[in-house]
């Protein structure tokens, strides 16, 4: 590739002595993560975006007759089971594939699907860790890992997966590992299983594809010519590149539609990169500085106003990604000629870079599962200042002060991560979760399993995914699709003992629930009831209507209720 430090650097020497030492630090930076992030696997509540892939697997299981239901959802029978194939026009269902195996196993419940998924993020640490050691050397290898290893976004996110992010950064860091070893080894079959790594995470969620085009525009800018002597070696390019055509193909004939799917959720919204921009901005702050998952915790899940939570409990990430970046821009600069491993350098910050402003460029692109896609990069910019810094070219007494330097940094960012760490699960563990991810769902499935009413009706985003993983057996409902844009007129049969459940004012996607809920106040007393469903702090986390008469939701210039 051109870019490794394999051949310049003392880490990769040490590596190559001590190869059971390295496979040590992985291990302990794997036990170190599932540690911090297999606790209380069972809190919070279950979130739409977190069921959404396991649903089909669980139905694949169960010998659903009927596939998943969704916009842009693809499912084929086989062997009298519907295997899904793709969860939305711009993420496929590799997840949902493999959670098959591990419900079939397991049974499809809460711990299983969480296990899992961390599951699929410990893999990505490991991969990350070899791609680090290849690029950059063993030990910035191991610091990265334990920086990783200790990250609240990569641990809350990986056990609480929305955007498939967990598989997605698997797929991306064995992908890149495998590329870089493939040019070094001149190795066509690593290059082949490189691509097809690599266009299976593009087939999990199309934005993958932003991060590949960042490295390889980077690659051309710090070693121009070995990207044009690989452009013009067939034997190198085509096993990367069929690889990736055929981990891409399942979802490439609607790449085109998820394009315009995203373009039209952003017109949609009335959104573009002038309105965007300061949530993305909030949503890269957090990110780096170890807040998100608390604040969105806080915020009950509604992203909107996760910036303007306060008291959430900062790490020292961020301001050590800043230093960090610009050091190792300096120390680049001052530099000349480059070595492989300066080249190597360049290439990691060239590609944090182009990777950062083409996603900040992506419409619709606001949500920190699709900023997550830069990972491993910021750990391992900060463990390659780290590691430079502790290697200083300087005089014995000044280097010793150097490396106690470097040892403290890391020290006080570890440190102060952890403190994050604990204070987001305190969060989660005091309220079982907040809004859209509280727990009360999950109490209210249970008491509904115990005594089933007539059909359970979702009508607001955020219920029908985790009920349908949590309470499969009871009559469940999702009508929001299809009246979100139904004409004037439109009725939706009502059965005796209808449960409609409704979204709190603040957690409201659809305008559907206040339409109920309207509706219900203009009918005679006693005709309906409504519940408030709390969480563990007191607060309304949902509401449930019940209607005992049969009756007719009928879609006029508002909505009504037609008792019969």
């Amino acid at each position: 590739m051109g870019v490794s430090a394999r051949s310049g650097g003392d880490g990769a020497a040490r590596s190559r002595r001590a190869p059971q030492g390295f496979a040590l630090g992985v291990a302990a930076a794997l036990a170190l993560a599932a540690a911090l992030g297999l606790r209380h696997l069972d809190e919070p509540g279950l979130y739409y975006d977190e069921a959404v892939q396991a649903v089909p697997a669980a139905e694949f299981v169960r010998a659903s007759p009927q596939p998943v239901v969704l916009p842009g959802a693809w499912s084929v029978r086989i062997a009298g089971r519907w295997l899904p194939l793709r969860t939305l026009p711009y993420m496929g269902a590799l997840k949902s594939q493999l959670l098959i195996p591990v419900f079939a196993a397991f049974g499809a419940s809460v711990g299983s699907l969480r296990a899992a998924t961390f599951g699929f993020g410990l893999a990505g640490l490991a991969f990350a860790m070899l791609f680090a050691r290849s690029l950059l050397g063993a030990g910035t290898a191991l610091v990265a890992g334990l920086l990783l290893a200790v990250d609240p976004a990569f641990l809350f996110v990986s056990r609480h997966d929305w955007g498939s992010f967990a598989l997605g950064f698997a797929c991306r860091a064995a992908g890149l590992w495998l590329a870089l070893e493939g040019f070094e080894r001149r190795s066509p079959g690593r290059l082949a299983a490189a691509g097809l790594a690599l266009g299976l995470g593009i087939y999990n969620k199309v934005d993958a594809a932003v991060v590949l085009a960042a490295a390889a525009c980077a690659l051309a800018l710090v070693a121009p010519r070995c990207a044009r002597e690989a452009l013009r070696s067939p034997r190198a390019v085509a096993p990367l590149a069929a690889g990736l055509l055929l981990g891409a193909a399942p979802i490439l004939p609607g790449a085109w539609r998820a394009l315009r799917f995203a373009e039209g959720r952003a017109a949609g919204s009335g959104s573009g990169l002038a309105r965007e921009l300061p949530e993305k901005l909030a949503t890269w702050r957090t990110l780096f500085d170890g807040t998100h998952f608390e604040r969105l915790m806080r915020a009950g899940g509604d992203f909107a106003s996760l910036a303007a939570v306060e008291g959430a409990t900062a790490s020292l990430f961020l301001p050590a990604l800043v230093a960090a970046s610009l050091f190792v821009a300096a120390r680049l600069a001052l530099r000349r000629p480059w070595g492989r491993a300066e080249r190597a350098q360049a290439f990691l910050l060239a590609t944090l870079g182009l990777a950062i402003a083409a996603l900040l460029a992506l419409p619709g692109a606001v949500r920190i599962h699709h900023a997550l896609n830069v990972l491993p990069l910021p750990q391992l910019v900060v463990a390659c200042a780290l590691v430079e810094l502790a290697r200083g070219s300087v005089r014995a007494p000044a280097r010793a002060a150097l490396r106690s330097l470097a040892a403290l940094a890391l020290a006080a960012v570890v440190a102060s991560e952890l403190i994050a760490d604990r204070a987001t699960l305190a969060e989660i563990r005091d309220h079982g979760g907040r809004g859209r991810w509280s727990d009360a769902l999950g109490a209210f499935a249970r008491e509904l399993e115990t005594a089933p009413p007539g059909p359970v009706v979702s009508f607001d985003w955020g219920f029908h995914a985790p009920l349908r993983l949590l309470a499969p057996d009871l009559d469940l409902r999702e009508p929001i699709w299809a009246l979100r844009d139904a004409p004037p007129g439109t009725e939706l049969e009502g059965a005796p003992g209808s449960v409609y459940l409704v979204q709190d004012s603040r957690y409201r996607v659809f305008p559907l629930g206040d339409e109920l809920l309207a509706a219900v106040s203009r009918l005679p007393p006693g005709a309906a009831s409504v519940r408030r469903h709390l969480d563990r702090s007191g607060d309304t986390a949902f509401l449930s209507v019940r209607i005992d008469r049969p009756h007719r939701l009928v879609r006029g210039e508002r909505l009504e209720i037609v008792l019969e």
